[in-house]
């Protein structure tokens, strides 16, 4: 286990330049010291090191291919070993050293400089805040497993949802259900259903999404729980296969 640190906003000026994100750089201790500082909690760094080494190298041709699956295989692991609690997680200094001082490589690898990917796009994945579930490029992988992950499945529905990238997107990116309980619901019918009979389905996924957004304008997700959210999943899934 290794001391997680925290980078500071002036760690976020001055490392994060044009050059830090188009060009290989990786930044030595005596260049990050000024901009860390320690925090009180601990994270198996050296496990999950392995597991973006394997992605990069071994399983370099299929994730390069297939940035869902990169998401996917990455995903769990990053929520498993940085075990901390919620309010940790939440700290968007903990992620930027992780992305900025750690890992910068992985960075790179996930979002590469080429296509529609700009410094300004790529400069989120490095110094977004946690308010952006979608942006900081290991923070969005902690709380897209932390969501989703269940008691009964581990994280089978979390590598089932991103494994499809139109419902990762339309579960988080989008705030209309952004909350545990809904996502976690949606997750979890992901997973027991047939893939075919709803999540290959993008019309359906849409329709289902924008029902549950609007029947928990009304209702609370936090107050009828994972379950609650799942029968109304369950419920918008039919009424949509009945009518079409």
């Amino acid at each position: 286990m290794e001391t997680l640190y925290r980078l500071t906003t002036g760690g976020e000026g001055n490392l994060v330049t044009d050059e830090f994100i188009q060009d290989d750089i990786t930044y030595d201790s005596s260049e990050v010291q000024p901009f860390v500082e320690k925090t009180d909690y601990e994270a198996d760094l050296d496990s999950l090191g392995q597991v973006l080494d394997y992605v990069m190298n071994e399983g370099r041709h299929r994730f390069e291919s297939d940035r869902s699956d990169l998401d996917a295989a990455v995903a769990p692991a990053v929520r498993k070993f940085i075990d901390v609690p919620r309010r940790a997680a939440g700290d968007p200094g903990i992620w930027h050293y992780l992305a900025v001082v750690w890992r910068p490589d992985y960075v790179r690898f996930r979002w590469p400089m080429k296509g529609t990917t700009s410094i300004t796009s790529l400069r989120e994945k490095f110094t977004k805040s946690t308010e952006d579930l979608y942006a900081p490029a290991f923070a969005r992988l902690w709380f897209m497993a932390d969501f989703t992950r269940t008691e009964d499945d581990g994280y089978g529905p979390t590598e089932k949802i991103l494994t499809r990238q139109y419902i990762a997107n339309r579960l988080f990116d989008r705030k209309d259900l952004r909350r545990e309980a809904a996502v976690q619901a949606f997750a979890k019918v992901a997973y027991e259903r047939d893939d075919a009979d709803f999540i290959d389905d993008n019309d359906l996924v849409e329709k289902v999404a924008k029902a549950l957004s609007h029947e928990l304008s009304s209702i609370s997700a936090e107050a009828i729980g994972a379950k609650g959210v799942g029968k109304l999943i369950e419920q918008k899934i039919e009424q949509f296969k009945i009518s079409s």
